[in-house]
C-alpha cells in the first residue's frame, strides 16, 4: 500500500511538472503588421505626384497707341521729359487712360486677370499681368473704376520692364524731388511715404527712400491741405482715432 502510495505521487509531481513547463505566459499580442512601413514610405515617395507651379514665358505686350494721349507710360519717359510740367489726363497706359469706361479697358486689355468686387459693389479693380506679359502673382497695372469708370491708375514693381529713365519703379526719392519739383504734401500710410503732386494727378509711394509704386488719379487744383483727426471704426468695440489729411477747397 505505501509503495502503491509513492508510486502515485511520483505520478502526480511528473504530471505537475509537465503541465508548468508546457504553459507560456499570456501576453498581450501586438497588432499584425501588414506591409513594412520604410517600404510604403519609399512607395509613397515614387507614387506622388509633384506639383509643379504653371510654367510661363514672359513676353512683351503689344498695345494699340492711344491717339488722345500724348504720353504712353510704356514709351516714354514723362517725368524727364516734361521736368514735371504734365497732368495725369495726358498719360496713357497701354492705351487705357483716366475717365475711360470698363467696357474700353476690356477692348484694349482683354479679362483682367483677377477681378475685385466688394459685397456693395461700389467700385471694381482690374488687375493685369499675365495678359500683358508679366509673370509672378503680383499684377504690373490696376484700374480701379468706380461707376464703371477708371478713376485711378497704378503702376507696380512687376511693371518695371516697361518703365523708362526716371519714370520708373526703385530710382530714390532726391530724383523725384528734382523731377517732380517738392510735393503739395506728403504723408505716412503703413510702411509707405507718399508724395501727393495734387495739379498733376500724380502719387508717389516710396519704401524706405525708393519708389515702390506709382498712383495716377485726376488732377485738382491745389490750394492747400490741413490735417484732421477722426474716429474709424477697426472693429466691434474697438474704435481707434486717425489723422489724415483734407484738401482746403
Amino acid at each position: 500500500m505505501r509503495r502503491e502510495l509513492i508510486i502515485m505521487s511520483f505520478l502526480l509531481i511528473i504530471i505537475s511538472l509537465i503541465l508548468f513547463t508546457g504553459c507560456k505566459p499570456i501576453t498581450e499580442q501586438e497588432p499584425e503588421t501588414l506591409f513594412n512601413e520604410s517600404l510604403n514610405e519609399e512607395i509613397e515617395e515614387l507614387t506622388k505626384i509633384e506639383e509643379k507651379p504653371e510654367e510661363f514665358e514672359e513676353f512683351f505686350f503689344n498695345h494699340t497707341p492711344r491717339n488722345e494721349s500724348v504720353y504712353e507710360i510704356a514709351e516714354h519717359d514723362i517725368f524727364t521729359l516734361t521736368m514735371g510740367n504734365f497732368t495725369s489726363m495726358e498719360i496713357s497706359f497701354f492705351g487705357v487712360m483716366l475717365g475711360d469706361s470698363y467696357e474700353m479697358v476690356l477692348e484694349r486689355l482683354g479679362i483682367p486677370d483677377v477681378m475685385t468686387i466688394p459685397a456693395d459693389e461700389s467700385y471694381k479693380n482690374m488687375e493685369y499681368r499675365r495678359k500683358i506679359g508679366i509673370g509672378g502673382i503680383e499684377s504690373g497695372l490696376t484700374f480701379h473704376l468706380e461707376d464703371d469708370t477708371v478713376t485711378r491708375i497704378t503702376v507696380k514693381p512687376p511693371f518695371v520692364k516697361y518703365l523708362h529713365g526716371n519714370t520708373t519703379i526703385g530710382i530714390d526719392k532726391q530724383i523725384i524731388y528734382t523731377v517732380l519739383d517738392i510735393p503739395d504734401y506728403q504723408d505716412f500710410m503703413n510702411v509707405y511715404r507718399i508724395f501727393y503732386y495734387v495739379e498733376k494727378g500724380v502719387e508717389i509711394y516710396f519704401r524706405n527712400r525708393y519708389v515702390n509704386r506709382m498712383s495716377f488719379i485726376f488732377p485738382k487744383e491745389f490750394k492747400g491741405v490741413e490735417y484732421i483727426t477722426i474716429p474709424r471704426f477697426v472693429q466691434e468695440g474697438v474704435i481707434v482715432n486717425t489723422t489724415q489729411p483734407v484738401l482746403i477747397e
